[in-house]
């Protein structure tokens, strides 16, 4: 749910009254019709709108039926915890009927971009979100690659092959190891942390699910291309903040979090990769991607 209007974004008057007529047979708005209706930045593979009616402010995101993995009741209990402890807009209602989340909108919100003091309090946003119980299934990896690659439908030829089997035997090596399950978003990009009234929040809860911690992290580090010495003040920062059961948890999981968060890179990475592969208006992203897993590969 991209939240801040683009400026990319031409606002077609044709598809404003279509969506503004949607929205007068929603039973939503049915005591409070819009007064008005603009494009936001989309995300990739919703359509999201500003409505704002007498009563409020709001945001409209039409999803496709076929996204992979997506269960939309999961994504609602996920976005609600979240809303309850102030970390993301609450949801209002959802349709799936009519394919439909309409959440708040918050006011003045911008792309986050980071500061030194913002990326210590995203590192603390983080360990918040991990600490909130939400029952999902948890992510296999494994199963989860396999789907993706399935669903890219990319012929079993090299290099493809070689980076795809690279992933699978990372696969392996991260589902060896001890996990920290926490209920992670998994789509930590710059479209979904907004800033607004000195406060980050999280948006679009397609993906979240129980999986390791250290996946938010590593997608953290990638999509803001933080240096070594910014990714180690997140780590220090964030490992302060995560609730623990005892010291010695808290030690086991800093002992382990380096070879973790390597692995995760890459499998993040091999996650965009075919995700953006299977999109065929995403396939310069898809090479960024692919071009990213290799040079993790290579480390």
């Amino acid at each position: 749910m991209a939240q801040s209007l683009s400026t990319a974004t031409k606002l077609d008057a044709g598809a404003s009254a279509v969506i503004t007529r949607f929205c007068q047979h929603l039973e939503f708005f049915a005591s409070h019709p819009p007064l008005e209706v603009k494009p936001l930045a989309s995300g990739e593979s919703n359509l999201n709108y500003y409505v704002r009616t007498e009563r409020g402010e709001y945001v409209l995101r039409r999803y496709p039926l076929d996204t992979l993995g997506v269960c939309r009741q999961q994504e609602l209990r996920c976005q609600h915890a979240a809303a309850a402890v102030g970390l993301a807009p609450a949801p209002l209602c959802l349709n799936n009927h009519q394919q439909l989340l309409i959440s708040e909108y918050v006011t003045g919100g911008k792309p986050l971009t980071l500061t030194p003091e913002r990326l210590l309090l995203l590192a603390s946003t983080l360990a918040e979100l991990h600490a909130l119980k939400v029952q999902t299934p948890i992510m296999q990896v494994s199963q989860y690659l396999r789907q993706l690659m399935h669903n890219s439908q990319m012929p079993a030829l090299e290099p493809a092959a070689s980076l795809f089997n690279a992933l699978q035997q990372n696969a392996h090596q991260f589902e060896a190891q001890p996990s920290d399950l926490v209920l992670c978003h998994m789509d930590l990009h710059q479209g979904n942390l907004l800033w607004a009234a000195g406060r980050i929040w999280l948006l679009d809860f397609e993906y979240t699910q129980l999986t390791d911690s250290s996946f938010d992290l590593a997608a953290i580090s990638l999509h803001f291309q933080l240096s070594e010495q910014q990714e180690q003040q997140m780590l220090t920062h964030y490992h302060a903040k995560r609730r623990f059961a005892d010291n010695q948890s808290a030690l086991r999981y800093q002992q382990s979090l380096h070879s973790r968060l390597k692995l995760a890179k890459v499998l993040y990475s091999g996650f965009c990769w075919l995700w953006y592969q299977a999109a065929p208006d995403y396939q310069d992203a898809a090479q960024q991607w692919r071009h990213k897993l290799a040079e993790l590969l290579l480390l």
